[in-house]
């Protein structure tokens, strides 16, 4: 087994374990409150490391998004990147990393911790959401949302500039996808 898929399993250990060990307290009824509460969620940095370890063993890119619960265009997108239409091409070519950012204070703990500071850092300060970047294997930037010819951000793309710029970004990020798999997902979009 290479370094680098004992890595990934490694990472999906560190994630999965305290989760699987969370749940079987609570099943047991423990009279503890600190043993049966939810674990805290991985931070950022773990989730992309474990994305750059998958990433590499399978060839990928990233593509890390960031969006809110209040958000409708960013579930929207997640419905798309998960669709039966699309999911299947954009999985061959990217790990998907999903962070939450700018909840309202109701719902603050739902934030990725650090996620911000990222989206900040990648060029999403000023961007509305979904925001979201292309990394490559090892982590570093190939693109990011603010597309748009004015320099915007391209969100969920609904307009033919959107997915126009949408499909520019998939040709930087994905150079492998086939010019036949970005018109079928240009479709998809136009259609929905």
């Amino acid at each position: 087994m290479s370094f680098l898929r004992r890595f990934a399993s490694l990472s999906i250990a560190v994630l999965v374990l305290p989760m699987a060990a969370a749940a079987l307290t609570m099943e047991a009824g423990s009279s503890d409150p600190a043993l049966t509460q939810a674990p805290a969620a991985p931070t950022a940095s773990v989730q992309l490391e474990a994305a750059r370890a998958a990433a590499a063993a399978g060839a990928r890119n990233i593509l890390v998004k960031f969006g809110a619960s209040w958000c409708s265009w960013c579930r929207r997108f997640d419905a798309f990147v998960d669709s039966d239409e699309v999911g299947s091409i954009m999985s061959q070519h990217f790990v998907v990393v999903r962070f939450t950012v700018q909840e309202r204070p109701e719902k603050r703990a739902l934030n990725t911790l650090g996620a911000q500071a990222l989206m900040d850092e990648w060029g999403g300060r000023e961007s509305a959401l979904p925001f979201y970047v292309f990394l490559d294997a090892a982590g570093r930037k190939i693109a990011d949302s603010n597309a748009m010819p004015t320099g915007a951000n391209v969100g969920y793309p609904t307009t033919a500039v959107e997915i126009q710029s949408f499909t520019r970004l998939l040709e930087r990020a994905a150079p492998r996808m086939t010019a036949q798999d970005r018109a079928h997902i240009a479709q998809f979009l136009t259609l929905r």
